[in-house]
C-alpha cells in the first residue's frame, strides 16, 4: 500500500512540474523600441528635422538658431500662440518659435503672430515664409536703421498685416545708398512688401527714406489706422495694384509723388481710393499719383497744390470727404 502511494506522490510531483514548465514556456526576449533596426518609427515627432532642431538652419549660413527646442515645437511657445522678440545690437532674443535671428537680422519663416520691440542700428526685419502663409506682426517700440538696404523687407507671403502697439514709437530708416544682390534691384524702399501689405494700430510709424521710397507694397497696401509720418527722397507711401487708406493721421514730406499707385499693366488696377483717415501731403510731384484712378469717398485731405495736386492717368472720382490746399 505504502509503495502504490510513493508511485501516486512521484507522479502527481511530475505532472506539477510539467505544468510549471509549460506556462513559463521559454525565456524570449521582448523588443524595448521600434527602433531596433535603426529606422525612425512612423509617427516619431523628429522624423524628417533638421538635426539642429525644429526651426534648424545650416551652420554655413551663420544663423543662430532661437525657438527650436523640442518642447517649443511639442506644447507651443510660452506667450500664448505669440512669439516676443526683442531687438538689440549686443544680441536678439527670441521667445517662441517660427523665425531665427543672427547678429543684424531677426527673420520670420513660419506663419504666426510676431511682437517686436529694441533697437537695431545697422540691420533689418525679413519675412519669408510661403505664398499661402499670412504673417500678423506687433510692432511695440521698435527702432531699425539699415546703412545699405531696407530696414523691412517682406520678401514672400500671402499677406503681413503690420499693428502699431497703442502708445508706441516704431521708427525705421535707411542709409543713401543700397548693396542689392547680384542680378536684383529690390528691396528699393525702407519699409518694403513684395506682396499684400496692411498697417493698422494705434500707435506710431515713422519712416525716414534716404534711398528711395518710404513705404512700399508690390501688390495692394492698406492704410487702416495709427500715426504715420514719411519723409521720402522719393515717393512716400506706394502701393502697385491698390493703395487704400482706411483710417489713421498720415503725414508724408516727399521730393517725388507724396502718395501712389503705380501699376501701369494692368488697367483695371493702379488705383488709390481713400475712404477715412486725415492725410496730410507734400510732395515735389504730385501729392496723389495714380496709374489708373483716384477714387475719394471721405476722409480729410490737406494737399500742398490742393485738386491740382490729384494727378490721373483715367480720372478722379470725388465722392466724399474734403479736399484743402495747404499752400
Amino acid at each position: 500500500m505504502r509503495r502504490y502511494m510513493r508511485k501516486g506522490i512521484a507522479l502527481l510531483l511530475a505532472m506539477l512540474l510539467l505544468g510549471v514548465a509549460a506556462c513559463g514556456g521559454p525565456d524570449v526576449k521582448q523588443p524595448q523600441n521600434d527602433n531596433a533596426t535603426g529606422e525612425q518609427n512612423p509617427g516619431s515627432k523628429n522624423q524628417g528635422e533638421d538635426p539642429q532642431g525644429a526651426t534648424g538652419e545650416d551652420v554655413s549660413g551663420n544663423e543662430a538658431v532661437s525657438g527650436g527646442n523640442s518642447d517649443a515645437v511639442e506644447n507651443g511657445d510660452k506667450t500664448g500662440g505669440v512669439t516676443k522678440v526683442v531687438l538689440s545690437d549686443t544680441g536678439i532674443t527670441v521667445d517662441g518659435t517660427g523665425c531665427k535671428v543672427r547678429e543684424d537680422r531677426v527673420k520670420i519663416e513660419e506663419a504666426g503672430t510676431y511682437e517686436i520691440s529694441g533697437t537695431l542700428s545697422d540691420g533689418y526685419i525679413y519675412v519669408n515664409v510661403d505664398n499661402e502663409s499670412e504673417v500678423h506682426i506687433i510692432l511695440n517700440g521698435v527702432k531699425v536703421h539699415n546703412a545699405d538696404s531696407a530696414a523691412f523687407y517682406s520678401k514672400k507671403a500671402a499677406k503681413v498685416t503690420v499693428t502699431l502697439a497703442a502708445g508706441t514709437e516704431n521708427v525705421f530708416s535707411d542709409g543713401a545708398s543700397y548693396v542689392f544682390e547680384p542680378e536684383e534691384d529690390e528691396p528699393d524702399a525702407t519699409f518694403f512688401a513684395k506682396h499684400d501689405l496692411v498697417i493698422e494700430g494705434e500707435g506710431t510709424l515713422k519712416i525716414v527714406a534716404n534711398y528711395g521710397d518710404a513705404i512700399k507694397g508690390k501688390d495692394s497696401l492698406y492704410i487702416n489706422g495709427g500715426v504715420i509720418k514719411v519723409d521720402a527722397v522719393d515717393d512716400g507711401i506706394t502701393g502697385r495694384d491698390l493703395l487704400q487708406f482706411n483710417g489713421g493721421v498720415i503725414t508724408v514730406n516727399s521730393e517725388s509723388d507724396a502718395i501712389k499707385s503705380s501699376n501701369d499693366v494692368d488697367a483695371s488696377l493702379g488705383n488709390v481710393e481713400i475712404n477715412g483717415g486725415v492725410l496730410t501731403l507734400t510732395g515735389d510731384g504730385d501729392d496723389i499719383q495714380a496709374e489708373n484712378r483716384v477714387i475719394i469717398n471721405g476722409g480729410t485731405l490737406a494737399l500742398s497744390a490742393g485738386e491740382d495736386g490729384i494727378q490721373s492717368e483715367n480720372g478722379t472720382e470725388l465722392n466724399g470727404g474734403t479736399v484743402t490746399s495747404i499752400r
